[in-house]
This record gives structure tokens, sequence and C-alpha cells, in this order.
């Protein structure tokens, strides 16, 4: 059948030949650009891999793109990449639509929201953090109403909290001690033994009492010491050689109900209910230095032991003689600050406290009013913030340049109240609870 020509020139008008050609300045210039053109040029550059062209045909014909918004142009092509799965370049995309001088802060909330989103989609946390704060600045300036603002807060939860449960195959939600070996993290548990947790391949190892030589499965705290890894349990201290990956009992240390242990550099202690304090040089061998007490914790500064017990408050130990420092305290736990004079107490009744180290005088004193508990677990410095973890009441956090307490609790994103331990590896605080196993924050 022979077709005529003008059934040849309806068919060009009804279906188009595609054609593809690289948009140039000269093509734009001295022209008002209209905004979907403003799209398309971006998507047409961004193939090109050359975005920030765009800036130079701005500045150099700045009357061909007056009266338009960029924000909205950007966020669009983005979007249209995306549905592409052209996921990198989109994201170039986001970021500028954030970026620009425009003052859409609608758009710019939508910008940021999803730059955070596809680089959390990447795994890529510390970046989706940066941005997801971003989102929150400018919905701020909106009072919080926009379509978003759930999922704004939503995916900022998902970006900086991680958790490690029983629902991960943790056998104890109660924790009692984290400690970090390279790629891996030992966690200590109230009544599940110990688990090892390799992050560069998520394996999870459970060593308790019937698949190792663990004296109990109540464990109270670790200490990682070169090929070592000591535990203290309820019923003795045992290690894990990492050189043949075996486990030992200590047998001067058996039966014993240990609370902690640690090492200074040169000596290793432990901690005991209701025998004191030990010491050994070479883990073996050990010494009853502080006898007939229960101690809690104990303070490496320098020469002195600052010893934390439930009845006779805080112990000094110095010239191989235990002395009375602060009586008349439950004394839970103890940290230095970063001032060298100053140490803080945590107490189980009698909230915090900040105590001068040498005169053992009280500077300030903290409870329910600042932190809804008077009964503190866990104590944490960075930098110029005390976090404090406490029974029942979540972490407190003090600003001590500022003067200024802010909670952070279950909204905030803690699996649980009762906070057993709080420690800190680079961006990450991880807290130990009594009952919703870990949580890890990244904090920047």
């Amino acid at each position: 059948m022979r077709i005529r020509p003008i059934m040849l020139l309806l068919l060009f008008f009804i279906f188009p030949t595609i054609s593809y050609s690289a948009v140039t300045f000269e093509q734009i210039k001295n022209r008002q650009i209209v905004q979907f053109e403003l799209t398309d040029m971006m998507l047409d550059l961004s193939a090109q891999k050359n975005i920030d062209l765009l800036a130079t045909w701005v500045e150099l014909s700045p009357k061909s793109f007056r009266k338009l918004n960029f924000s909205k142009a950007y966020l669009d092509a983005a979007d249209r990449l995306i549905r592409r799965n052209l996921t990198n370049q989109a994201l170039i995309l986001y970021i500028k639509s954030y970026q620009s001088i425009d003052k859409e802060t609608s758009i710019k909330v939508e910008a940021a929201y999803r730059a955070a989103f596809f680089l959390y989609t990447q795994k890529k946390r510390s970046e989706a953090l940066f941005y997801i704060n971003r989102a929150i600045e400018e919905l701020i300036k909106l009072k919080g109403e926009h379509v978003l603002s759930e999922d704004i807060f939503y995916l900022k939860r998902r970006i900086v909290w991680r958790y490690l449960s029983r629902l991960d195959a943790l056998p104890d939600n109660a924790i009692s001690a984290i400690e970090f070996d390279g790629d891996d993290v030992w966690i200590g548990m109230w009544s599940g033994g110990v688990s090892r947790f390799s992050r560069s391949t998520s394996r999870l190892d459970i060593f308790n009492a019937r698949n190792t030589k663990l004296p109990s499965n109540y464990v109270r705290d670790i200490l990682v010491q070169k090929d070592k890894v000591w535990i203290a349990t309820h019923e003795g201290l045992a290690y894990y050689n990492k050189t043949d990956s075996k486990w030992y009992n200590v047998e001067a240390m058996k039966n014993y109900k240990l609370k902690t242990v640690s090492h200074d550099g040169t000596y290793f202690y432990v901690s005991t209910l209701y025998k004191g304090v030990f010491r050994s040089k070479d883990g073996k061998t050990w010494e009853n230095i502080v006898p007939s007490h229960s101690v809690l914790d104990i303070l490496h500064v320098g020469n002195e032991l600052f010893i934390a017990t439930p009845e006779r408050g805080v112990l000094v130990y110095r010239g191989q003689k235990a002395e009375s420092f602060l009586p008349n305290i439950s004394a839970k736990t103890i940290i230095r600050d970063s001032d060298p004079d100053i140490i803080w107490i945590g107490t189980y009744g009698q909230g915090l406290l900040k105590v001068h180290k040498d005169s053992g005088k009280i500077l300030e004193e903290y409870g329910t009013k600042e932190m809804r508990s008077d009964y503190i677990e866990s104590l944490l410095l960075i930098d110029d913030q005390l976090w404090v973890g406490t029974l029942n009441s979540g972490v407190s956090i003090y600003d001590m340049k500022k003067k200024k307490w802010t909670a952070f609790g279950l909204s905030e994103g803690l699996p649980g109240l009762d906070i057993t331990t709080i420690t800190r590896e680079n961006q990450h605080i991880w807290f130990g609870t009594l009952a919703g196993g870990l949580g890890i924050y990244l904090s920047q």
C-alpha cells in the first residue's frame, strides 16, 4: 500500500520524531526563560554531569532567569530523576534546591528532607543527619505546619538511633556493660552472659556459663586489656584470650560477687560486694587492699583510688590505706570532670554531687527538680556536657557552660528509662537499659 505525502505529513504531527540535543547558552541568552524550561534545563545539564554550568549562564545572562523559582525547579528536576532511578544525580539537585537563595521555606523543607531520606537509604547517616536537621530548622520557621512534619521527625529518629535487643537475638534486654574492641562490641547482660557483636558482619556470638568457662551468666563489667577480654560476674572473674579464642577462669576470684574490673596501667582492680577491693599485677595473684565493704565503683586519679560504697559513702585509697572522703551518702558511680580538681558522684537517693577532689567539699547538688530522679546509675562526660543515666527517668543532660538541664527520654528515642550504662565511641553514644536492650545514638 502506498502512503500519500499528505498522510506522511499527518503522521509527522501526530507522532513527532524523538530527538535529543544538548541545551546550549546560545539557545537561552537574551531570551526570558519560563519555569518549566528551567526544570528541563537542569535535567539536561544533570544528564551531562555539568549542572554547575547553570550558575555561569545565570551570571552571563541574568535577564533570562528573572522571576524564576530555582528551589522549585531543582526540586521538580530531582523528583523526575528519582522516577528514573537516578538517585545520585537527584541528590545533587535536592541539595541545590535546599541551598538556593530563594526564600521558599516550604520547598526548602521538602528538599532537605528528601536529601536526608536518600542519604539515609545509602547508609550515609552523618550526612543524612545534617540535612534532616536543616529540614527541622526550616520547619520551625513554618511553626511546624508542613505536610511532611511527622515524616521529618520519624526519619530523624531512624537516622540517629539504632537498637539491639532480644528482637535481634540478644539473649537479655537487661544490659550491664558495654566495651569496644575494634570492630567488636562486647555486651554484658544482667542474666544472659556476654555477647560479642561484630559490626562489619552483624554477627552476634553468645557466651554463657553453659558453653564457656564463664563462672556465671550474671555479668557486671567488662574490660578489654591487650589480648584479653576480662568479664566480672556475680560468681567470679574470667577472661577470653583472643590469641587462642578460649575462655579461662581466675581461680583466685572464684565465688566472689564482682561489680567492676579495671586497669590503671600497672594494676588490675576488681570491686566486690561485701569483700571490698582486690588488686593484681598479673591477673593471677590478687591482694585484698580494701576489705569488708561493698564497692560499686572505682575511680583512678593518679596514685589515688576513689571508692564508691553504698553504706560508707566515698572512700579514698592512698598510701596503702583507705580513708573516709565523703561519708553519709550511698555512692553508686564516680567520674572525673575536665577540671582535674573536680569529681562527680552519682548516688542512690541523694542525687548528683559535684565535689572538690582534695577537700571533699560538695560544690553543687542536683536532684529530682533537675533530673526527675535521685537515683543515679551511670555518668558520662562529653566536652562540657554531663550525661546522667537514672533509674526510671531516662537521661538528663547538664550543660555546664549554660548551667542548663535537658531531659532525654523515650520521645527522644531511648529504648528504656532505666539507664544502667552510658558510653561513647566517636560520634555514637551507647545506652544500656534494664529492660529495653541497647540504644545507639548518633550524636553529631
